[in-house]
């Protein structure tokens, strides 16, 4: 029982690895975007004002996701102390 616990902590280990990774190219992605969103800021006229719209709704969404992510994180991170409590137990 112990073993299959431990290749099972090693994969939850590995999950969130891969979220915080996920997590910082999503920041690192939000940024640049924000970065380029300044730059359109100068633009007039109807068409800059639906992009600048389209781009703010790309905001929301992506900020949401990342919160979305967070929370799956946290509820893992729990998840492993859990299972690290119930290896530990005799």
């Amino acid at each position: 029982m112990n073993g299959e616990i431990l290749v099972e902590l090693d994969d939850l280990l590995g999950a969130e690895r891969e979220l915080t990774d996920l997590l910082t190219r999503l920041r690192a992605d939000e940024q640049e975007a924000r970065s380029l969103y300044a730059r359109l800021q100068n633009w007039k006229g109807h068409s800059a004002n639906v992009l600048k719209n389209q781009i703010e709704t790309f905001f929301e969404d992506m900020s949401r996701r990342i919160i979305e992510i967070e929370q799956q994180k946290l509820e893992l991170v729990r998840y492993v102390q859990l299972m690290r409590q119930v290896d530990s137990m005799p």
